[in-house]
């Protein structure tokens, strides 16, 4: 049995600090990403502009934004070049025209000008990325070695989100019948820590790949409802907004209130009525094959949208030296040459599932 490396958002990594320290230097930040096969903006992409600022300052974060930059961007070895346009109503965002396709395989430099700073940064945008879900593939539970449950990973194409204006006609294309369920189980070892039995696997071949970003999608999040019944009475209920009264909220969200849940995922956001919800989409990254797809990295049932990303060797670099962004003092290896920042790409595919409750489960 294999085990992925997993980078968790909410795991510490500490870096040594040089006794020694880089002397601060006012220069562009830009932040840039490209997805193969796609124009800027359809799967997040974009270009924020920003100017640095000493870890002293104190700063609003949004006086940095550059609004009025000249930004190109160019595959190596054209003549054609790009210019970016300002995002109305984002100050310091940056978007290529709709028509402007990036294609797997080429290089790209992306140029930003503003008053006396030019800075670039390059970037190759993998060619593809491939994945399926393994069969035969077990894990330990509670001593005994069960078979991990497999689904399908081919019920969904990726390049639809570019062809339509709203993700109603892409529910129009979809297949329901050949998408997979996978129960959400309460059992302690499959609720418990980050090696916890998971609910499906992930193979891709790791040698073929810097670093997979995983994003975990719940279409039906937002479905409100009546706060369900609790052990199926008709008196007690999930008070899920705290205020008495059984009425709507969220009633997709996996509503566990353990002190064990609550130790890996922290309390539960809240709206102004009080209604608890999670951050959606969730995110993550590994560096390993096969990834178990545990309890950890879903926060709701009902559909999802799972994406997986290979990155380039630039994001690798950045994020590589502190995962999670812990130390603040540390400066990851950027590739924004005479400025800050990452300019980095990716190639993206992926499924549909559904994430199912267990019918013996108590939420």
């Amino acid at each position: 049995m294999k085990k992925g490396l997993f980078i968790f958002p909410f795991l510490l990594f500490f870096s040594c600090i040089e006794d020694d320290p880089a002397v601060y230097d006012e220069k562009l930040v830009v932040f840039s990403s490209l997805t193969a096969g796609f124009p800027m903006g359809v799967l997040g992409d974009t270009c924020t502009v920003s100017l640095s600022a000493d870890i002293a300052e104190d700063k609003n974060p949004q006086s940095l934004f550059v609004s009025d930059a000249f930004v190109t961007i160019q595959a190596v070895g054209e003549a054609e070049r790009d210019t970016l346009f300002p995002v109305p109503g984002s100050p310091g965002r940056y978007l290529s025209r709709s028509s402007v396709i990036f294609e797997p395989g080429k290089t790209y430099r992306l140029e930003t000008s503003w008053q006396n700073y030019t800075v670039y940064g390059e970037t190759t945008i993998p060619e593809k990325i491939e994945f399926f879900s393994p069969s035969g593939e077990t894990y330990i539970c509670d001593g005994e070695e069960r078979v991990v449950d497999v689904i399908n990973t081919d019920n969904f194409d990726i390049t639809w989100l570019q062809q339509v204006e709203s993700f109603e006609e892409v529910l129009q294309k979809i297949d329901f019948t050949i998408i997979s369920s996978a129960i959400y189980k309460n059992e302690r070892c499959y609720v418990g820590n980050f090696a916890s039995f998971p609910l499906f696997f992930l193979n891709f071949n790791s040698e073929d790949y810097n670093t997979i970003q995983i994003s975990s999608f719940a279409l039906e999040g937002g479905k409100r409802d009546l706060e369900p019944f609790s052990e199926n009475s008709s008196i007690d209920y999930f008070d899920y907004n705290r205020n008495g009264i059984r009425d709507s909220t969220f009633v997709n969200l996996i509503y566990d209130t353990t002190l064990l849940y609550q130790l890996w995922k922290d309390d539960y956001l809240r709206l102004e009525n009080g209604d608890p919800y999670r951050i959606n989409p969730f995110q993550w990254q590994v560096v390993e094959s096969p990834v178990p797809m545990s309890w950890l990295f879903f926060n709701y049932y009902g559909l999802h949208l799972i994406t997986l990303s290979a990155t380039d060797e630039a994001y690798y670099n950045y994020y590589s030296g502190d995962p999670v962004a812990q130390n603040q003092f540390l400066l990851p290896q950027g590739n924004i040459v005479d400025g800050y920042g990452l300019f980095f790409s990716r190639a993206s595919r992926g499924f549909l599932v559904n994430i199912a409750r267990d019918s013996t489960s108590r939420f």
